[in-house]
């Protein structure tokens, strides 16, 4: 969201000599509901409610905060003739539309006045709400309706123009607390604006890049700068596609993302995780039916970006175990009823536009239902910058770096998520701190390419692994290389970075001339050094458990490895391969034969891989044209035709 309205309020701005007696004030709560009947009221119906006549009323209020002061309110407003039912959700036996009719027909008869107070129709007497003479909606106040508050309150005109954001997302208990006694209503201000940048997630927000320049948000920047310009464009809201996952591994930014498009689309920023509903209640069933409620409730009240973390851990309905069953499926389904009642209200052009957006790094657990037309209709994965994307944050955390080194950095640092990216600056701040000056370039490169004491054998060992996937890479064409660095940061001693061609959807050879490549590695070691070291193996991110992933995935899952069957998932296969032994022995006669393939390469160029090598181990980072040059230059040159013409 965008703060260019949400400014300190200077202290000239509000005279002080305009102060009045404490005797003319009005009390906080009674000021806040004042000014929101005033902007729900038309005259005719305030002197209604003031008159004699018996009215069948309901007020919706914006959360469960609401309703017990509303009560109060109200009867020392409109007096003791008015039959007060306040209902928060809180007990979900009495709070309910089949409770209550009889109290409310017989009052109605009587001649007496009924209210009904609460946040959703749906839990008040139904005889009430078929029987309302007027439904009134207060709203949270904001902007200049908080003026009006703070005016009432202190009974005197207030000289500075609030903010138009200030407010935005406050229960009615956090503008209560920022009327202190004896406090200026410049004190006031500045409370209720620092509480809403804290509520709001938005303190920070003048740092944050511009969405048009964060290109390494790729699809996703592109689908909200789309979803900008259709609401430039005054696109009934209810045509729009505004709802997205967005999903990819921890650090990639989908929650940094979240706060570029409010700021884009200059609108608070609300936001949540599921966790918070079990943080911001007792924990029990009722009340984190009730904290979703509230949730919802809140983000109902005005138009806003509606951010929800860890969207996963709300579990699949279809991977539940029984023993948690019982509990889960009332508060997924309330959840979902909520879910479809907001966003169809966001597209009914009553200004209250909300804009979906849900986090998780792990989209395969995420309930179905939650995915479809009228929930979350989008899917887009937020994966590690390319190039053009890690330079784009190096320019946002290194301004004062000149534009070339920068580029530079970049292709250093290709492969990091934004979080590391902006760890490593932070480092090397630290660096420039310390010794009294301005931050070089140099300093980035001592963080993310430190100083380490590395034993020469296993620095020759490391360099070589790598030359050999790089070599591989560029001898099969089966990928672009990036670059190679050398590190032990993070417990990666060597890392060859590549991207694949998505041109065409990848075939047998495709698969296993990746396989070849990664293989290269550890048949370098063998031919170059005499010994394979663990290196390759020892995790799920190890060469060997990414051949055979791959491998298994062309049997398992792909109908290409000779059999039709489809078996396991990618993400399952290693598990397979374990389960079952007729797989493991096709994929183990594979990776044997293609490691004879990788052998062969080896050899084969065995002085580019050395040449690269000990470039390697000087600098610690080639980018993919540095290596592409070296290897290029230790190819046999052609002898050129005309080379020996004119000669006898």
């Amino acid at each position: 969201m965008s703060f260019r309205d949400l400014r300190p309020i200077e202290e000239a701005e509000i005279p002080e000599n305009l102060e009045m007696p404490t005797n003319d004030k009005q009390s906080s709560i009674d000021a806040i509901f004042e000014v929101a009947l005033i902007k729900a009221l038309t005259p005719a119906l305030e002197r209604s409610l003031s008159g004699k006549a018996a009215l069948a009323i309901i007020v919706v209020v914006p959360t469960a905060a609401w309703v017990a002061p509303c009560k109060k309110y109200w009867e020392r407003r409109f007096g003791t003739h008015w039959h007060i039912l306040g209902r928060d959700g809180a007990n979900r036996s009495e709070h309910k539309s089949t409770v209550g009719n009889s109290t409310v027909a017989n009052g109605l008869a009587a001649g007496k006045s009924i209210v009904g107070i609460a946040t959703s129709i749906d839990i008040l007497p139904s005889t009430l709400t078929i029987s309302a003479d007027h439904t009134i909606y207060l709203s949270t106040p904001t902007g200049d309706v908080l003026r009006q508050v703070v005016e009432r309150h202190f009974g005197r005109p207030v000289a500075a123009p609030v903010p138009a954001l200030v407010g935005t997302g406050l229960d009615i208990d956090d503008l209560a607390a920022a009327f202190r006694p004896r406090s200026t209503s410049r004190q006031i201000f500045s409370r209720l604006e620092r509480a809403t940048k804290r509520r709001i997630g938005s303190e920070g927000d003048d740092r944050l890049p511009s969405l048009y320049s964060a290109v390494e948000y790729g699809a996703a920047r592109q689908f909200f700068l789309d979803l900008a310009n259709d609401l430039k464009d005054r696109v009934p809201f209810s045509q729009l596609s505004r709802s997205v996952v967005l999903f990819g591994e921890t650090g990639t930014g989908k929650t940094t993302l979240a706060k570029l498009v409010a700021k884009h689309m200059n609108r608070p920023l609300l936001a949540y995780s599921i966790a918070d509903l079990f943080a911001r209640s007792d924990g029990a069933l009722g009340g984190v039916v009730q904290a979703t409620n509230a949730m919802f409730d809140t983000i109902s009240t005005q138009s806003c970006v509606f951010l929800l973390d860890e969207l996963d851990a709300l579990p699949d309905r279809a991977t539940i175990a029984s023993r948690g069953r019982d509990w889960w499926l009332p508060v997924l389904t309330n959840f979902m009823l909520r879910l479809d009642a907001a966003f169809s209200r966001g597209g009914s052009g009553r200004g209250d536009e909300t804009i979906f957006i849900a986090c998780t790094n792990y989209l395969d657990r995420i309930d179905s239902a939650l995915l479809r037309p009228g929930r979350y209709e989008k899917a887009i994965e937020v994966r590690r910058p390319d190039l053009a994307g890690t330079i784009s944050i190096l320019s946002h955390y290194l301004p004062e770096i000149e534009s070339g080194e920068r580029a530079e950095l970049g292709r250093l640092l290709e492969g990091s998520t934004g979080a590391e990216l902006m760890m490593l600056t932070r480092d090397a701040r630290r660096i420039a701190r310390r010794q009294d000056r301005s931050l070089r370039a140099d300093d980035v490169r001592a963080v993310a390419l430190p100083d380490e004491a590395m034993p020469p054998a296993r620095l020759r060992r490391i360099c070589l692994h790598e030359a050999g996937h790089a070599v591989g890479i560029l001898v099969l064409g089966c990928a672009t290389l990036l670059g190679i660095v050398v590190r032990t940061r993070d417990g990666a001693a060597g890392q060859t970075t590549s991207v694949q061609d998505d041109g065409d959807l990848p075939t047998r050879r495709d698969f296993e001339a990746r396989v070849v490549a990664t293989l290269c590695g550890r048949v370098a070691e063998h031919l170059l050094v005499g010994e394979i070291s663990v290196g390759s193996g020892l995790d799920e991110r190890s060469d060997i458990a990414i051949a055979t992933r791959m491998i298994a995935s062309l049997h398992a899952s792909t109908g290409l490895g000779g059999e039709l069957t489809f078996t396991s998932n990618l993400e399952g296969v290693l598990d397979a391969v374990s389960r079952d032994k007729s797989l493991r022995k096709r994929v183990e006669a594979d990776l044997v034969r293609l490691e004879k393939d990788a052998e062969r390469l080896v050899k084969h160029n065995r002085r580019a891989i050395l040449a690269i090598a000990d470039a390697l181990a000087e600098t610690r980072y080639l980018s993919g044209e540095a290596v592409r040059k070296i290897f290029e230059s230790t190819l046999p040159r052609l002898r050129n035709v005309d080379d020996n013409s004119g000669k006898d």
